[in-house]
């Protein structure tokens, strides 16, 4: 009685991946390198005064497929934005990272926390932002990158707002 030839190609599977060494890691005691580019849990972002970069625009909300982001705001554009509260539910998010893509003033972030599992599914609902003023919409004025013109010439800068003797 012949086993056939599936049976020897198996056993040279076996034999060739039981001298390999274990690709097992002991996952409380050794934790995995993660890559910069895995997406986890969303963030916000902090300035240099340790406040949030959040301006409110909403659009993080609106570009949610999920609809897990929700932003209660009050006051206006002309005021000030206020932020109740920014809340993110973490159980349903696929963390696709199109709020990230989307956010125009580099706000927010997919963080590297990734053990989140929980017993409890209302620690799923996370409260980021409650109470905070949003940050001004305005985006922080950079100098310009002097380019080679045609002519070989180089564009002059503009002239800097708010000179002492007024001839800006």
């Amino acid at each position: 009685m012949i086993w056939g030839l599936g049976f020897f190609r198996a056993m040279g599977v076996t034999m060739r991946n039981m001298f390999r060494p274990a690709m097992t890691v002991q996952y409380p005691d050794e934790h995995l390198v993660i890559p910069e580019r895995a997406r986890w849990a969303l963030a916000h972002k902090y300035d240099e005064n340790g406040a949030p970069k959040c301006t409110a625009c909403m659009i993080c909300e609106r570009e949610c497929p999920d609809d897990i982001i929700h932003l209660t705001v009050s006051g206006d554009a002309a005021s000030g934005k206020h932020i109740d509260e920014y809340r993110y539910e973490l159980g349903a998010c696929m963390m696709c990272g199109l709020c990230v893509a989307a956010c125009p003033f580099d706000a927010i972030e997919m963080s590297h926390e990734y053990e989140l599992a929980t017993p409890d599914p209302h620690a799923l609902v996370r409260i980021l932002l409650r109470d905070v003023d949003a940050a001004s919409g305005k985006r922080a004025k950079t100098e310009p990158v002097a380019t080679a013109t045609g002519s070989g010439a180089v564009p002059a800068a503009p002239a800097a707002e708010g000179t002492e003797d007024g001839d800006a």
